[in-house]
């Protein structure tokens, strides 16, 4: 279990996270964009600090379930989530649309059956909604799973999948640190969103300190919402300030 001294001169808290560049990174600036907000918010909250942990997301997920980590960073809203985890006020807003080849257009699509003649690329571990899981397993998308993002990439680009669904922003700062200049002008995306989605930091149920913590960061991320702090740091986060 983890261990901390609530009331006490400072308080360490622990948070198992992954990569999911540029929102959060052990390579960027600040340990990433939702890195820094989830920093400053306990910071804004009293004595705080903020240790982060990165490993595989589902490693992440799992160990801070069992109360291992005070709370994993950072995730979508989903109801088989609220078994285990409360949610905190949003840390990330983000579109998720399908990344395609310029080569292979995605026409005007309205519902997710429009996309049942493309093989559509997803990786391990990720929400997406739980209609285009619902329609995967029921074989109406044929849907093709990899355990990183930058696999489904290759496979766009090997034309082996033709549709790939990620954030634009995290999508983008991928292409930009994992691939070549030359084939990244290749790939587009269809501006129809498959989700809009808030990222959330997520507090074990299994921690006794869990509600104290999310009392206290909830009221640190609103203050610097209040401050124009996190609009200021997205902005630095779309023209590359979080980069080394």
């Amino acid at each position: 279990m983890v261990y901390s001294i609530i009331g006490k001169a400072e308080t360490t808290v622990l948070i198992a996270t992954g990569e999911y560049q540029p929102w959060v990174s052990e390579s960027l600036k600040h340990k990433g964009f939702v890195s820094h907000v989830i920093t400053e918010a306990f910071k804004k909250a009293g004595d705080y600090k903020v240790e982060f942990k990165f490993f595989p997301w589902k490693r992440a997920y799992e160990s801070t379930k069992k109360g291992d980590y005070h709370a994993t960073s950072f995730w979508f809203h989903s109801p088989d989530r609220e078994k285990d985890f409360i949610y905190s006020e949003p840390v990330m807003t983000e579109k998720t649309v399908f990344f395609h080849l310029k080569s292979n257009p995605l026409k005007e699509w309205h519902k997710l059956t429009d996309l049942s003649g493309k093989t559509i690329g997803a990786t391990t571990g990720y929400t997406y909604t739980k209609e285009f899981w619902d329609l995967a397993e029921s074989g109406k998308l044929n849907v093709q799973t990899a355990s990183a993002d930058d696999k489904n990439f290759k496979k766009l680009f090997a034309a082996r999948i033709d549709l790939f669904p990620m954030g634009t922003v995290a999508g983008f700062g991928l292409l930009a640190e994992k691939f070549d200049k030359a084939v990244v002008h290749l790939v587009e995306f269809n501006p129809k969103p498959l989700v809009e989605a808030k990222g959330h930091l997520l507090f074990s149920r299994n921690n006794a300190q869990s509600e104290q913590l999310l009392k206290d960061f909830n009221k640190g991320v609103k203050q610097l919402l209040s401050e124009g702090l996190l609009e200021k740091w997205r902005e630095d986060l779309l023209v590359g300030g979080y980069n080394q």
